[in-house]
């Protein structure tokens, strides 16, 4: 069985939201789910925004980010025996000679240090290796996908920090003009964590052809998302994902393509797919597609060569 490396999973928040455990739960990803597959490696986002969710009070940006961390980080520490904090490929490759579910964490939003690149160490030393510049909502740095603005003078700062510090680039909420200013400075790959494509399903939060031909020429890649609204207007099924990432491959090959279920983040699911667990069934349906090399390449090989590449 083909290995699982998963870009962006909302399941702090959904655990904090629900106060459940990550051993067993109602959501999409918990122990007992990935009981079932090889070996898997998800990167766990921290959403600055709550949503339409009704939560006991008010919070802030930043709490959305250190409550639900909190949270998550005694959930790995209670099931060490199951599951690693991970901060590079090494790591990664150490917790899956253990057979350990190998964890990263993301921050969705970077409202949730108050948009401030004095304080990118002290994340980085949280072990956040990746972080996307706004949510759904402009910022002091760069445009939300639904504006029309790039990234500001302060968001380009943020950026070369940002990378330079080890960190993967997100750009899945971000604006068109986002996307294109940020490939022209990256120096290391940039990534649509969990984004498709616009060709396929017209949508903000897709990704135009352009785009993705400079995330593609960054060395990057996006993520499959499988909220069935980014997938089709008609009901998905393993058919509408297979989709998306032909249209991706027919593109730039098949380097640029990875898993970006945004699972415990969305409510409606493919036909078929109930879980992380279910990855096992996609992995037998693109493997009567594409050959074992390219469904590798999706499932974690293409994943893992951009940590190699901003994680150090």
């Amino acid at each position: 069985m083909i290995p699982i490396f998963d870009a962006h999973a909302d399941t702090p928040f959904e655990l904090f939201r629900k106060n459940e455990t990550l051993a067993r739960n109602s959501g999409h990803i918990s122990l007992e789910r990935a009981d079932a597959l090889p070996n898997y490696a998800q990167f766990f986002a921290y959403c600055t925004y709550s949503g339409g969710w009704k939560l006991d009070r008010f919070y802030t940006s930043e709490e959305l980010y250190t409550l639900p961390k909190k949270g998550m980080d005694s959930e790995l520490l209670r099931h060490c025996d199951a599951i690693s904090l991970c901060r590079n490929a090494e790591d990664l490759k150490n917790a899956w000679s253990e057979h350990k579910i190998a964890a990263f964490f993301s921050l969705e939003g970077a409202e949730g240090i108050g948009c401030d690149e004095t304080r990118l160490d002290a994340l980085y030393a949280d072990g956040v290796r990746m972080v996307s510049l706004t949510w759904n909502a402009d910022n002091a740095l760069s445009g939300f996908h639904g504006s029309s603005l790039g990234l500001s003078e302060q968001g380009r700062s943020f950026v070369k920090k940002a990378q330079a510090l080890g960190m993967i680039l997100d750009v899945s909420h971000s604006s068109d003009q986002t996307v294109l200013d940020l490939a022209e400075i990256a120096v290391h790959p940039i990534i649509a964590s969990h984004s498709n494509s616009r060709a396929v399903q017209a949508c903000s939060r897709n990704l135009s052809d352009e785009l993705f031909r400079a995330i593609s020429q960054t060395g990057g890649l996006a993520g499959i998302n499988l909220y069935s609204e980014f997938l089709t207007a008609n009901t998905p099924g393993f058919e509408s994902i297979y989709a998306h990432i032909d249209h991706f491959l027919s593109l730039c090959g098949d380097d640029h393509v990875a898993l970006g279920g945004d699972l415990d983040g969305c409510d409606k699911l493919p036909l078929g797919f109930y879980g992380v667990d279910s990855y096992c069934a996609l992995c037998d349906y693109l493997l009567t597609k594409y050959s074992e090399t390219t469904v590798e390449k999706i499932f974690y090989r293409n994943l893992l060569r951009v940590l190699e590449a901003c994680c150090k």
